[in-house]
């Protein structure tokens, strides 16, 4: 199902109301986390997600990150997980959970993209920030030239991507999920991708550029060390 050469990532969406859950079960799989190659990545509330494109509702959201495929699917399969799961959200609230390889450490050599063997991040003991971008694309091409403009703008400011949409797109482990892509980026602070996403090329350039051609919701989370 997924490549065991790169890591893996299952990340949670949860509804507003159902923030506290979302944190419990971060806690609650902490152990069992680590008996599966695994970690929490982040953990947040929907009142600390800061909404960047216009539109994106406010989520709960939990990323988890795994050595190997097999190590994430070993672990979401497990019965203590899906009894904890099943604990937290008796009630609902998850709007999808799905797995999505990583980037390795390596890089991606066919696809220039801003990834820790090609981007330099500057150190830091303050709280890192991570974007999550999820949305469909209906004209490749002009997306194609808003990769061109933003590439350079993210490696500028010390942004990694950490999870990036396989063709085949993600496993769906619970809810649902239409989007056709995934981002996950890792970035220094929350400032630096503020810089990114209110600069004059962004708002001027970027955004013009794949706004007839895609349909996203983005955003951004301040994340203590």
């Amino acid at each position: 199902m997924q490549n065991p050469a790169v890591p893996q990532f299952i990340i949670l969406e949860v509804l507003p109301a159902f923030s506290a859950a979302a944190l419990s079960y971060a806690d609650a799989i902490e152990t069992l986390l680590l008996d599966h190659q695994g970690s929490v990545v982040f953990a947040a509330p929907a009142d600390k997600a800061e909404i960047l494109e216009e539109g994106s509702d406010p989520r709960a959201v939990v990323a988890l990150k795994f050595e190997t495929g097999d190590a994430a699917s070993a672990f979401w399969s497990s019965s203590e997980n899906q009894t904890i799961f099943a604990q937290m959200f008796s009630d609902g609230g998850v709007l999808h959970a799905i797995s999505v390889p990583g980037i390795p450490e390596a890089g991606l050599p066919d696809e220039p993209l801003p990834t820790v063997a090609n981007v330099t991040i500057p150190e830091s003991d303050g709280p890192k920030a991570f974007m999550l971008v999820q949305g469909t694309v209906s004209d490749p091409e002009p997306i194609g030239t808003y990769m061109e403009t933003i590439i350079p703008m993210i490696i500028e400011r010390g942004g990694v991507y950490r999870a990036w949409t396989p063709p085949e797109g993600p496993v769906v482990l619970a809810g649902e999920w239409d989007p056709q892509y995934i981002v996950l980026s890792e970035w220094p602070s929350v400032s630096e991708p503020r810089d990114f996403w209110y600069s004059d090329t962004y708002q001027n350039i970027a955004i013009p550029t794949r706004k007839p051609a895609s349909d996203f919701t983005v955003l951004l989370f301040e994340v203590a060390s």
